[in-house]
């Protein structure tokens, strides 16, 4: 693979990884303690790196001819389509539910004082419009996005410079062993990033040692060195650390809460909009819903998710990273495992990667629904 193919598959994975779950981290980070998240940071990119490569060398061989729905539906049959259906679309709006709540924490950041639902509405009324804009715009504003994300992160650490710090906080607080998953899988997941990094492959040509897995590991690992300094910036300069970190950042200058408000209110809108491309693409083109029914879902489900009692920002974000990513990604693991022909080896490796995603899915909806 030339150079710039290769650094081009980093940079697709990094944009899809990076993402407002960092708001969720410098609390993991503080509850569990540093060196558990580190550790889970380790195993959770090594395991979704792996699955990245799973999911890259079945497109290569199917030829790109089906998306992952597709692909669920030829090799685990119609039982695995709708279950498919229902984790990816059932996880997408509860990510929308996330990003509503967080994007009412900025507005309440920038004017504080407000009543309770009143950000909540502000939010969602800007959010709403851009749904109906057309796939090409969205894609248009993806970059907004990426660059918005990187923006927050490196103004958050250059402005706590020199205090960004791990000091201060436990090693491990093993009182909160599990915490950590579901938020840190929530910031780790890329896995939509692997179709267009197929089309990239294919445009700049596969070199002799197969050293795609090389862009996609450094992909994961430069959206964890983005987290670490974000973690450590928030460490070192809140005076409170919240589960979502914009509540606990009353107390900052003026001038940097209002720019982190405008940058943070454009990172969760223009991330909000490629979501909802998803669930919209899912609905129309997998079930045939019409366009005014699939918008209408994605307008108002998760408003009635927030009213029905998922109106925390960490149990949403748990949620959605340990049951519902977690089954995404069994899903890659086991089309992959039916689609590729692997060694004993190897598929010991992804059984013991899809034993983890299942006993954390019924860890989560365990903690998160029945108890």
């Amino acid at each position: 693979m030339k150079k710039e193919g290769f650094f081009k598959i980093a940079g697709i994975v990094a944009a899809a990884t990076v993402g407002d779950g960092v708001f969720a981290l410098p609390f993991i980070f503080y509850q569990s303690g540093w060196l558990l998240s580190l550790f889970y940071f380790a195993l959770l990119g090594a395991m979704v790196v792996s699955a990245h490569i799973l999911y890259l060398k079945t497109l290569e061989k199917v030829g790109e001819k089906e998306r992952l729905l597709g692909l669920v539906r030829i090799y685990l049959g119609e039982g695995g389509f709708w279950i498919g259906l229902m984790v990816i679309v059932l996880g997408l709006l509860l990510t929308l539910v996330a990003y509503l709540i967080l994007g009412a924490q900025f507005i309440r950041l920038a004017i504080p004082g407000m009543p309770p639902l009143l950000p909540l509405i502000i939010f969602w009324i800007f959010i709403s419009l851009p749904v109906f804009l057309s796939d090409r715009h969205v894609v248009d504003l993806e970059l907004v996005g990426i660059a918005c994300s990187s923006s927050v992160i490196l103004l958050i650490f250059l402005t706590a410079w020199p205090n960004v710090t791990f000091s201060g906080i436990a090693a491990v607080n093993t009182q909160n062993l599990f915490l950590p998953f579901g938020a840190i899988l929530f910031s780790l997941a890329g896995w939509t990033s692997i179709e267009p990094a197929y089309e990239s492959r294919k445009k700049f040509g596969r070199d002799k040692g197969d050293g795609a897995w090389k862009a996609l590991a450094l992909g994961t690992v430069s959206a964890i060195a983005l987290y670490a300094m974000f973690v450590a910036g928030i460490l070192g300069s809140a005076a409170q650390i919240a589960p979502d970190t914009v509540s606990g950042l009353a107390g900052w200058p003026g001038w940097k809460k209002e720019i982190l408000t405008v940058l943070g209110l454009l990172t969760v809108a223009t991330v909000y909009l490629p979501i909802s491309r998803e669930i919209k693409n899912a609905l129309e083109h997998d079930l045939g819903w019409s366009k005014f029914a699939s918008r209408s879902l994605i307008l108002f489900a998760p408003l009635a998710l927030i009213g029905l009692g998922f109106n925390n920002f960490l149990t949403v974000v748990g949620l959605v990273g340990g049951a519902f990513l977690s089954m995404q990604y069994l899903l890659i693991v086991f089309v992959g495992r039916h689609a590729l022909s692997l060694s004993p080896v190897r598929k010991f490796f992804l059984d013991l990667i899809a034993a983890i995603f299942i006993l954390a899915a019924v860890y989560e909806v365990y903690v998160f629904i029945v108890r």
